[in-house]
């Protein structure tokens, strides 16, 4: 058995060696379609189908308020303790916060990624260090810190004696006492420290963090007990939420204002984990709700639609290659027929013969396959280089075992799939009487019938992916249009965090960005210059909420939430932001006057519906209740005016949420705001070394954080949807130049076979252009089947994308009509190419030929 397989093997090798021209096509076909397959599976197998890098990673859970999401936020510290206690659901909880430090004294000073963690969020994973120990509990206020192993490597040159000694965090010593393993940076793939969780008593404002039910700044993690379902742990969630709500309803010190603090969020994968936001609740902030989440499922997020949707359309584009290379097949077979119908008067059976065009077409559909790899890695590469951030889990995605296996399955698949109709054509019985039929000059045959068919179905695929990619691409295109409420031309933010030792007093830290901000604002190349405490589009949101029935009775929540942020008074004016009623800041509005806000349009509708808010007050303290004293009534906030409503937290807001602004100069300081500046010259990206100067020039020792233009702002909100976009666009292209290749290898074939028609054709006074007609005549009926096939399968397809779209509707007419059209017109080029070649033919010659 095995020398006969040899023999096919040799003989497949042979065949193939003696038609370069056509091996070579057939390999470059297969190759795009099985190396498209390859990089898309090999993303799907890490974001999908592999399990999360820790033991029984099936059995731990994202822990947090609210019921469903996208209403899914933190918990607190007194959540955490509740949730320990359900003993029967989990065999250990932890939790985490995201943290941000100032690393000195291992090189330059820079910002790190951080994270407060208990002691037992490292058991609860199941990751050890590889150097030292991890946190105990008696630790859990101690200054002690993780590294990451990358940050160990870098800025520690991979020194084992590490352990012991202290590193600076924020002006603090911390004790290194363990380095993690390599690739592990949960809760994001950012994260380089991690520290014990009480510090957060002292980052969110004292030890109330630890004891008050409304501080929400953690995310929990839990190990389910074995045999626990998932659906029992959401029942005993919903129980203890029941109790503790019947507990605050008799409790009225626990209806204080409720601060979420900034950048808490998202749970993360670990390991490649999505990225963590601030998980936000707007309505409902006085209902105790708790979800559960598969702390897989809370690193996916909602990326799994969008991967099986690209998984499907490279399955499309591999089944228009299989199209091609059985097109080319049968028209090889043609050259062979005469070689089959002389093996089978040898004695050769035709399940030999068969096993012998199906070895070459393995053989084939492997090379494809190899070069494919090729092809896969070097996409794959160039993609995650452009779009970092576009898939969760992005490190863990390479050519794995597991993907090349994928690879190997698929080539066998593959070459089998498109060489059965080829081969059980060529060695069909009667075959001498088929090769009379299929001389040259015939003008029909089953081989043509397949072939024709087989363009069809490649025509509609290639259309359903057009279909598909047009979508996406107008999508795209309809939130590129979004306006987000600011001119976001020429402007330069850069995140600024004070090291606390460094800054410790409310007046230093106003100093210093005051100082900053002139600095920049002086300098020619500089037209305006501001701070401010968040930065739209940014990811740093602070959410902050205050009883409103003190000005509007009827409001039918408890609680009104808005997105809060503290600006300088030039920030409307650097941002391009329009007042459109009252004014801005001024400098009437000084430290100790009479605090005043000016509120966004959305803001003014929902608490003073039909009325001017101008001159309006309100009650507002601010997270951490940092105006007015804890326990006394909020001071006043008076309206001075009212802006446009800005997509602060994404350029898909539905809605408009409610949005406060407090001038810097009158609000407490800040250790962490943004320097914005908008340059006189444009290319902001410029105003770097400007606005490292002006940090320098304050403090040598302060490092800047994440430097960023506004326009690289809307590139990360867009990175996900540029990504779906781009790959579906290239793979409708490549389909559609397939789809162009096998049209035209097709009618090339057809004009050839019928050649001695079209001579007598022009030979009894046929003019070129009758020909012409003819033979487009012809290829039109097939286009036209192709793309009727196209455009229902494509609206059926478009279901799919729903979730993905923005904008537009699936069933957009303007995208059918110009795919179908765009599809059309370049079939017929491929088919205008050969015919107008036939047309040029010598009848004479070709009569004298038969």
């Amino acid at each position: 058995m095995m020398e006969t397989v040899l023999q096919d093997l040799r003989l497949a090798l042979r065949q193939l060696a003696k038609s370069p021209g056509f091996t070579a096509v057939a390999v470059l076909t297969l190759a795009l379609g099985i190396g498209a397959n390859t990089a898309i599976f090999s993303a799907v197998d890490a974001v999908l189908l592999r399990p999360l890098p820790y033991p029984q990673s099936d059995r731990l859970v994202d822990l947090a308020a609210g019921n469903s999401e996208p209403a899914r936020f933190a918990i607190s510290y007194p959540d955490l303790l509740d949730f320990r206690s359900l003993t029967q659901d989990f065999t250990a909880v932890a939790a985490y916060s995201a943290q941000r430090y100032n690393l000195t004294g291992a090189g330059d000073p820079r910002e790190i990624e951080a994270a407060y963690v208990t002691a037992n969020l490292f058991d609860v994973l199941g990751v050890h260090p590889v150097i030292g120990q991890a946190f105990t509990e008696q630790q859990e206020n101690d200054p002690v810190a993780l590294l990451s192993y990358g940050v160990w490597a870098q800025s520690f040159g991979r020194d084992p004696g590490i352990l012991g000694k202290p590193i600076a965090l924020d002006g603090k010593s911390y004790t290194v006492i363990g380095v993690m393993p390599a690739g592990f940076h949960f809760p994001t793939d950012d994260i380089d420290v991690w520290t014990p969780v009480g510090g957060i008593r002292a980052a969110e404002g004292g030890p109330q963090v630890m004891t008050g039910r409304e501080f929400r700044v953690l995310n929990g993690v839990a190990r389910m007990a074995a045999g626990v379902p998932l659906a029992r742990v959401q029942s005993d969630l919903d129980v203890l939420a029941k109790r503790l709500q019947a507990e605050q309803a008799n409790d009225t010190s626990s209806r204080r204002i409720i601060a979420i603090g900034p950048g808490v969020g998202g749970g993360g994968g670990g390991g490649g984990g999505a990225g963590s936001g601030p998980r936000i609740a707007t309505r409902g902030l006085n209902q105790i709700q708790f979800s559960a989440l598969l702390l897989r499922d809370a690193a996916i997020g909602d990326v799994s639609d969008r991967l099986w949707v690209l998984l499907g359309a490279v399955g499309l584009v591999l089944l228009i290659a299989c199209a091609n290379a059985a097109n080319l097949l049968l028209a090889r077979a043609a050259t062979r027929g005469r070689e089959m119908a002389i093996r089978r008067a040898l004695g050769a059976g035709r399940g030999r013969l068969i096993r012998q065009m199906l070895t070459e077409s393995v053989v084939l559909a492997s090379l494809g396959a190899v070069l494919g790899l090729v092809v896969a890695k070097w996409g794959l590469d160039v993609l995650l280089a452009l779009w970092p951030r576009a898939l969760p889990r992005s490190q863990e995605v390479g050519l794995h075992v597991g993907v090349l296996a994928f690879t190997a399955v698929l080539a066998v698949v593959t070459g089998i799939a498109f060489g059965l109709a080829p081969a059980l054509r060529a060695t069909a019985p009667g075959i001498e009487e088929g090769l009379r039929r299929d001389s040259a000059g015939s003008t029909g045959g089953a081989r043509q019938r397949v072939q024709h068919t087989l363009i069809v179905i490649e025509m509609a695929l290639a259309l359903v992916l057009l279909v598909g990619a047009g979508l996406l691409a107008r999508s795209f295109a309809a939130l590129n249009a979004v306006s987000p409420g600011f001119d976001t031309r020429d402007v330069l933010a850069a995140r600024i965090r004070l090291t606390p030792s460094r800054y410790p007093t409310s007046e230093q830290q106003k100093a210093f960005f005051e100082t900053v901000q002139s600095a920049l604002a002086g300098r020619p190349d500089v037209a305006a210059a501001a701070i401010s405490v968040t930065m739209p589009l940014s990811g740093d949101i602070r959410v902050a909420a205050f009883d409103p029935h003190s000005v509007r009775p009827d409001y039918p929540e408890p609680f009104f939430v808005v997105f809060e942020s503290i600006v300088a008074p030039d920030y409307f004016s650097t941002m391009r932001i329009p007042i459109r009623r009252g004014r801005g800041f001024g400098p009437e509005d000084r430290a100790g006057a009479p605090v005043v806000a000016v509120i966004s349009a959305q803001f003014a509708k929902e608490l003073w519906p039909n009325q001017d808010p101008i001159g309006k007050q309100f009650p507002f303290r601010g997270p951490g209740g940092r105006r007015g004293q804890a326990g006394s009534p909020p001071p006043p906030v008076t309206v001075v005016g009212v802006v446009d409503d800005l997509r602060s937290a994404s350029l898909e807001q539905p809605n408009p949420r409610p949005a406060l602004y407090l001038s810097a100069v009158q609000a407490d300081g800040e250790r962490e705001m943004w320097v914005i500046m908008r340059s006189s010259r444009g290319a902001p990206l410029a105003l770097v070394g400007a606005l490292r100067d002006a940090v320098k020039l304050v403090d040598p020792d302060q490092p800047i954080g994440d430097i960023v233009s506004l326009e690289q702002l809307i590139g990360r909100q867009t990175a996900a949807r540029r990504f779906n976009t781009t790959l579906l666009g290239i793979f409708a292209l490549l389909a559609v130049g397939l789809a162009l290749v096998g049209i035209y290898g097709v009618t090339s074939y057809a004009v050839a076979q019928r050649q001695r028609e079209l001579g007598i054709r022009l030979a009894l006074g046929a003019a070129p252009d009758d020909v012409m007609r003819l033979l487009v005549a012809e290829s039109l009926k097939r286009v036209a089947i192709g793309v009727a096939l196209g455009l229902g399968i494509a609206l059926l397809a478009s279901r799919a994308l729903v979730s993905m779209l923005y904008g537009v509707a699936r069933w957009d007419p303007v995208t059918f009509a110009g795919t179908a059209l765009l599809l059309g017109a370049v079939a017929l080029f491929a088919t205008w190419l050969p015919a107008r070649r036939a047309t040029r033919v010598d009848p004479m010659v070709t009569l004298r030929a038969e």
